[in-house]
């Protein structure tokens, strides 16, 4: 596991994924407005926070394959999928304590109920999952730190936009109400929305659950690919 102890000392070392990843979620969680009056912005702002955590915990795979890094670990009796699960791992564990301290603080401060708690801890924790894949396919488009991230901040813009993260997709006139589909964070509020409206797990939660396994899968595929190199 050297290579996950590597990658997650590096993630929480750097001092804006050590802010996006524990100091901002803490204080959001405390701002109550967010989570209790009108649409619940808290809900969006977290999803934006970990698709944003996800990115920068990532960023060493990007560094590997930039300083050349990823030759040598090649080099060793290491496979391509062993160094992206060990990689995906260490993305996980700081994301995934958040996403448990945010449940944990949701039913003291806010009274969620136990079911609501787990429906979105574990919609969180599919979303981190899928952000962090995406993370790892995305790096594999560019080979400067620069261009990786003034590209990923455009289409992180866009997705809030058209995902529901910030605002109804109902807003949107006809077709445009389903663009955000094509991205994990869509699915990701439609669960959110799901067990929030119902206060419990319903058919329509699971199905937003396996859209972003799906999406996961297919990130993960596109960057085993020894794209990275």
């Amino acid at each position: 596991m050297t290579i996950f102890r590597y990658a997650l000392l590096r993630g929480v070392r750097a001092p804006l994924s050590l802010i996006v990843n524990c100091m901002l979620p803490i204080i959001l969680v405390l701002i109550r407005p967010l989570w209790t009056e009108g649409g619940a912005l808290g809900f969006g702002f977290m999803a934006f926070l970990i698709m944003s955590g996800a990115y920068l915990m990532s960023q060493c795979i990007l560094t590997d394959k930039t300083d050349g890094a990823i030759y040598r670990i090649l080099a060793a009796p290491i496979t391509m999928r062993r160094y992206l699960l060990e990689n995906l791992l260490a993305c996980m564990v700081p994301l995934t304590a958040q996403m448990v301290l945010l449940s944990l603080l949701g039913v003291i401060l806010y009274g969620w109920s136990l079911t609501i708690a787990f429906g979105v801890f574990l919609c969180y924790t599919l979303l981190t999952l899928a952000s962090v894949s995406m993370s790892f396919a995305w790096h594999c488009l560019f080979k400067s730190k620069e261009n990786s991230g003034a590209g990923f901040g455009f289409v992180l813009t866009f997705m809030a936009m058209l995902s529901g993260m910030l605002f109804p997709t109902t807003v949107f006139p006809g077709p445009l109400q389903y663009v955000g589909a094509i991205f994990p964070i869509y699915w990701a509020m439609e669960g959110l929305r799901s067990v929030l409206e119902l206060g419990m797990i319903s058919a329509q939660y699971w199905l937003a659950l396996a859209a972003m396994l799906l999406f996961t899968a297919a990130f993960l595929l596109y960057g085993g690919k020894r794209r990275i190199i």
